[in-house]
């Protein structure tokens, strides 16, 4: 959906796309996120493997996860260049899940449109 929503439709190269794969279920490992970046081939995604779960646990501290979830894994965070990174991650622009279905159910129109707000606020 990332795909098809927000790069394919926002040709601004100053999008980036950070895909983070981690293992949760049994058959995650890094052979499957490998398979599974194959079909991600634009050239403004970049691809990260976080084996130790440590960056999912960080991002999952900068939002409230559904069900009292810690470790942030089908979350999709939207931030704006301005965002400063340290020990942890800053709090997105938005943030959007598929982790159970609520008002931040993932939703590619509405993540696309994020998107295109924060560029739109860029160029001013």
């Amino acid at each position: 959906m990332v795909q098809q929503e927000v790069l394919e439709r926002i040709a601004d190269s100053k999008v980036r796309v950070f895909f983070v794969w981690t293992p949760v279920l049994r058959e995650d490992d890094r052979y499957s996120a490998v398979k599974a970046i194959a079909n991600l081939t634009d050239e403004r995604a970049l691809h990260f493997w976080d084996p130790d779960k440590s960056l999912g646990m960080s991002l999952g501290e900068a939002v409230v996860l559904p069900r009292g979830r810690e470790l942030a894994w089908d979350v999709y965070f939207v931030f704006d260049s301005r965002s400063q990174w340290t020990d942890l991650p800053p709090n997105p622009a938005e943030w959007m899940h598929q982790l159970g279905i609520d008002d931040r159910t993932l939703d590619g129109g509405r993540l696309r449109i994020a998107v295109e707000n924060l560029l739109k606020s860029v160029e001013r």
